[in-house]
């Protein structure tokens, strides 16, 4: 199979490592951002607004240093062994980047997550129908109905943004959960 994957917030908890910089950035209190369960797809209007700035001041500095989520690195190496191909898809493009691409394979390199195509684009399902993705791995679950209305099964992974909202997508919140499906998919 051709599996797609997300990185941030499937693979990492980027908006959880970016807190810091983002309360430093808005002047905000990191405490005022973890209670009001505040992350990319709730943005206070005055944040969304200066999103871009944010993103051209850090990004390019701190993405390559994000940790990745517990055994992320072990599981996809497993599923590698099982003959299955890894084909990264995130939403990272100039607008926030100087090279998305530099930066986010020096962020994968620096968590060992060995991979077989990287591609940095915001229309995820047009990605997964020209790639011929059969299974597609994100925490939006506007991005995995989108993939799942092409026909390629999806699996929802569980993130501060998707965690509180109702979806008949099959979900989860660990990789070695991830890994057993696949191998389900095998029988």
């Amino acid at each position: 199979m051709k599996i797609g994957i997300d990185i941030d917030d499937t693979m990492t908890d980027t908006f959880e490592y970016l807190m810091t910089y983002i309360s430093e950035f808005f002047e905000i209190d990191k405490k005022y951002l973890k209670d009001n369960n505040i992350s990319y797809s709730n943005l206070p209007k005055e944040m969304k607004r200066r999103e871009i700035e944010f993103a051209k001041k850090y990004y390019d500095k701190v993405i390559p240093s994000t940790p990745f989520k517990p055994n992320v690195a072990e599981y996809i190496d497993k599923i590698k062994k099982l003959g299955h191909k890894i084909i990264i898809i995130t939403a990272r493009d100039k607008t926030l980047y100087t090279d998305e691409y530099k930066t986010t394979i020096e962020e994968l390199k620096n968590n060992n997550i060995h991979y077989d195509k990287l591609i940095c684009d915001f229309d995820k399902a047009k990605v997964c129908k020209n790639e011929k993705v059969d299974l597609f791995i994100d925490d939006s679950i506007t991005n995995c109905n989108k993939v799942k209305e092409l026909g390629i099964e999806t699996i929802l992974f569980n993130s501060k943004s998707n965690i509180n909202t109702k979806t008949n997508l099959y979900r989860t919140s660990n990789w070695k959960d991830i890994y057993e499906k696949i191998k389900k998919f095998e029988e």
